[in-house]
């Protein structure tokens, strides 16, 4: 089989398509990918942060694990939006090695980081991250404490419960919400707790439709 790719030439902006070239079977289109998963890893380290940021967008679309160690290490660059990418990125490709960096990313200075970063925690579900999203419940960021809540729902350990009970008492109304959704994802293990909340004028309505899904 032979598929045909267009060579283009570009002169002051216009694009002139000349004369295609042909190239054989699927051994060429892997070839093709791998020189571009390589060129995009190269990208990450490129010196304009929008580069970095777009590598780390799609490499992460493309699920490349072998991209994995390079967006790991973006975790920690000057760029808060290409820590943000890396990030997205890190929860797409959804390898649980990434765990530990992430878990680190919490503590990042920038608001946009830490809730992100909490979302993507609660995308990979490991346990491993419960400790650390405990403690993002008491983050300065109303946000970062919403996805936290949402997070530990997702990952529906019982360890948790204590603290979500604790963030129903939260200033915050949508921080209060998520942590009776996130009691009511834990279940069983979390009923005494809701049956408590259904006393508290404030979270009742959300508590009680909490505990009906329960099963």
């Amino acid at each position: 089989m032979k598929i045909v790719l267009p060579r283009f030439l570009y002169k002051k902006g216009m694009v002139i398509k000349v004369q295609p070239k042909s190239v054989d079977d699927a051994s060429t289109l892997d070839h093709l990918k791998k020189n571009t998963v390589d060129a995009l890893i190269d990208s990450l380290s490129d010196s304009d942060p929008f580069i970095r940021s777009i590598s780390c967008e799609v490499l992460g679309r493309m699920r490349e694990h072998k991209a994995l160690k390079p967006i790991i290490k973006l975790l920690k660059d000057a760029s808060k939006y290409v820590r943000e990418k890396a990030a997205i990125a890190l929860g797409n490709i959804g390898d649980r090695s990434a765990v530990p960096s992430l878990i680190e990313a919490l503590n990042d200075e920038s608001e946009e980081v830490r809730v992100t970063v909490a979302g993507v925690l609660g995308h990979l579900r490991d346990r491993l991250a419960v400790p650390a999203l405990i403690a993002s419940l008491r983050d300065p960021s109303p946000l970062a404490r919403m996805k936290a809540a949402i997070s530990l729902g997702l990952i529906r350990d019982e360890a948790a419960v204590p603290a979500l009970y604790t963030a129903l008492k939260d200033d915050n109304e949508l921080v209060r919400k998520y942590a009776c959704e996130a009691l009511g994802n834990i279940g069983r293990g979390a009923i005494p707790a809701l049956l408590m909340a259904l006393k508290d004028e404030r979270v009742k309505a959300h508590a009680a439709q909490a505990l009906v899904k329960i099963k």
